[in-house]
């Protein structure tokens, strides 16, 4: 899965949970899949930060 797939699910499963879309029963399991893919998306955004840093480390100085 893409950050861009994990971040548009989690954008859809929000504007369900907040307009109410989702049946009772079934929010326990929409909440548990939201919290994978905020999980999912924080570390795909770490894993790009440390990249960038070490990128910008090798840059020469001047």
């Amino acid at each position: 899965m893409t950050y861009q797939e994990a971040y548009d699910q989690l954008s859809a499963l929000i504007d369900d949970i907040e307009n109410e879309d989702v049946p009772l029963d079934e929010l326990p399991a929409r909440i548990r899949l939201a919290t994978e893919l905020i999980t999912f998306c924080q570390s795909r955004l770490r894993d790009v930060e440390a990249e960038y840093r070490e990128a910008v480390e090798r840059l020469p100085k001047r």
